[in-house]
């Protein structure tokens, strides 16, 4: 009864500030998203195997240092 006592002192809850609720598809629209463009996801996959060596030495050397600094001196990862 502790719900009931509350909405009589304060109010039902503001419903408006959950944003738009969900739409159904109307008969033609498909309810899954469109097929992604490969020629595209090709030139993403290729510019993430070539990457950027200067920020992967940077990483790296922190993830190195992060993993060995409280590790005990026979018992490093990397040392």
């Amino acid at each position: 009864m502790e719900v009931w006592s509350r909405i009589r002192s304060e109010g039902m809850p503001d419903t408006n500030k959950h944003g738009e609720p969900c739409r159904v598809p109307g008969q033609r629209e498909s309810v899954y998203p469109q097929k992604p463009n490969s020629s595209a996801l090709t030139k993403l996959l290729d510019e993430w195997m070539q990457g950027d060596q200067r920020g992967q030495r940077e990483t790296f050397e922190f993830l190195r240092r992060a993993l060995d600094e409280d590790r005990l001196e026979g018992y490093k990862f990397f040392s």
